[in-house]
């Protein structure tokens, strides 16, 4: 009886620390995973569908911006998903709490992308920042009632390789520039430059860092709204990301007219901002991440290279937002494109602040350099920003 009970506790503590488990049950061990929920997808197979302009309610309305009956719909569902759609799913057989997930690039865990999980995200979660075309190691941590750490098995799967790489929910308008490849068939890279809306608002700190220093690594944040706007966000609650070391730049920029006197201050100082890859990885923003984010990046994705139609969707994506219709139809948007595609009417201001478009190029990618360059960035800076962004 001694010896049966010595013999026990000695194996006492291999049962206690087996005590909790957890398990993952999706996705499968080495599936290939889709980055975009279903009404992202929908939303960049259907161009034709999306732009097709409704008609006006009244005389008033006719140049603002509005969903058709298609996008309307479509919206409605992505805003539902955003609270659904969670692909990812494990099991616990006993009480665990403080979930987090890990994605890693290698097998060992070495660098890995950890998202604090939400109590509500205890049994399922949708990733916030996995890149596209990349194979990844996943696996759950979580606390038993004692405090003891409890690690599920390890997964792989891989991510399709579609951009643009989202990074939030589904419905967030925040992303990264790169993914995919441009209209040579040439890699654009991930992880350097994001585009979205203003730093978080009353969020906890360590959300914050998880979020913008952490997973993202931003270096550089660059605010192209105006000073007075970033002032009245901080007194309501914007993160204030200089506490994190990240440096923060204001160049202000006008949305859609892209000769309005801001953009032609601004941009030229943001070109050279973007040659510089100590200032990776950069962060830029307006207040919503549309109107001024949204004109800046029509020039940059030109200049990167991409297809026309890409350019389109990257501009119009906004829209899956509640209260973010951008749409190439509005005033706002064919005023931009008419800048920039030789297939959009030519948008005549009578404002004399604004010079009138000018373009010569076949697509949007020629006329974007062109653009830059008329209005005085040095083309090393054009090419620096393409060694940058552009895998060889």
């Amino acid at each position: 009886m001694r010896n049966l009970h010595c013999l026990l506790l000695a194996f006492l503590p291999a049962f206690a620390a087996s005590a909790a488990s957890i398990t993952l049950t999706a996705p499968a061990d080495g599936a290939l995973y889709d980055t975009h929920a279903p009404c992202v997808k929908e939303f960049l197979e259907n161009f034709e569908k999306r732009g097709v302009k409704p008609p006006p309610s009244s005389p008033e309305e006719r140049d603002f911006v509005r969903f058709n009956d298609y996008t309307k719909d479509l919206q409605a569902r992505c805003d539902e998903e955003a609270k659904t759609w969670k692909p990812f799913a494990w099991t616990a057989d006993a009480p665990l709490s403080g979930f987090t997930a890990e994605f890693s690039e290698t097998p060992d865990f070495a660098k890995p992308l950890v998202e604090i999980l939400d109590p509500k995200d205890a049994a399922a979660m949708r990733p916030k920042f996995l890149k596209v075309g990349v194979k990844y190691w996943w696996r759950v941590k979580a606390k038993d009632e004692a405090g003891d750490e409890v690690v599920s098995d390890v997964r792989t799967f891989a991510t399709a390789d579609v951009p643009p790489r989202l990074i939030g929910l589904p419905s967030l308008n925040f992303r990264d520039v790169g993914g995919g490849t441009n209209a040579d068939g040439v890699r654009i890279r991930q992880g350097l430059l994001y585009r979205g809306m203003q730093p978080f608002i009353r969020k906890p700190a360590e959300v914050v860092r998880n979020f913008y220093a952490d997973n993202l690594g931003i270096r550089t944040d660059l605010d192209i709204r105006g000073p007075d706007e970033r002032a009245k966000a901080m007194e309501g609650g914007e993160a204030n990301l200089e506490e994190l070391g990240i440096r923060y730049v204001c160049h202000t920029m006008e949305d859609y007219h892209l000769y309005h006197q801001r953009c032609l201050d601004a941009i030229p100082k943001i070109m050279e901002l973007l040659a510089d890859p100590t200032n990776y990885p950069v962060y830029v923003h307006c207040m919503v991440g549309s109107d001024r984010t949204g004109t800046l990046f029509a020039v940059l994705d030109g200049v990167l290279g991409r297809e026309d139609r890409y350019i389109y969707d990257d501009y119009e994506l906004p829209s899956l937002g509640r209260w973010l219709p951008r749409f190439r139809y509005s005033r706002k948007g064919s005023e931009l494109f008419g800048y920039l595609d030789p297939t959009s009417p030519k948008w005549e201001n009578p404002d004399p602040r604004w010079t009138p478009p000018t373009r010569t190029g076949k697509n949007i990618r020629e006329n974007a350099e062109q653009y830059l360059l008329h209005i005085g960035v040095p083309q090393a800076h054009i090419d620096a920003f393409r060694e940058i962004m552009l895998e060889k």
